[in-house]
């Protein structure tokens, strides 16, 4: 689920800034928050796999993202769109 075509157009719609730059700063920051997320959880979910199974985490993993994208893609500014980007990855480590 790829967000890079439309972040930029969509933090521009947040009227955060009129500064290019600074549109293309907050977009990096979204993105960002997702890899961070899914960096600082990916033991976590590796151990509990080891010990629950392979198969209820990746569902949990499925589930965490879909809930994720949709709260992003209803998000109605960039904290609600970075709080549901690092979910995406808290839930998908």
């Amino acid at each position: 689920m790829s967000i890079f075509p439309y972040v930029y157009y969509m933090i521009s719609s947040f009227h955060i800034t009129n500064d290019e730059k600074q549109i293309a700063l907050y977009a990096g920051m979204v993105t960002s928050a997702f890899a961070f997320a899914e960096f600082s959880t990916g033991v976590m979910w590796g151990r509990l796999s080891d010990k629950v199974g392979r198969k209820p985490i990746l569902l949990m993993g499925l589930a965490g993202t879909g809930i994720s994208m949709i709260v992003f893609g209803f998000s109605p500014n960039l904290t609600t769109a970075l709080i549901a980007r690092a979910l995406g990855g808290l839930l998908n480590g």
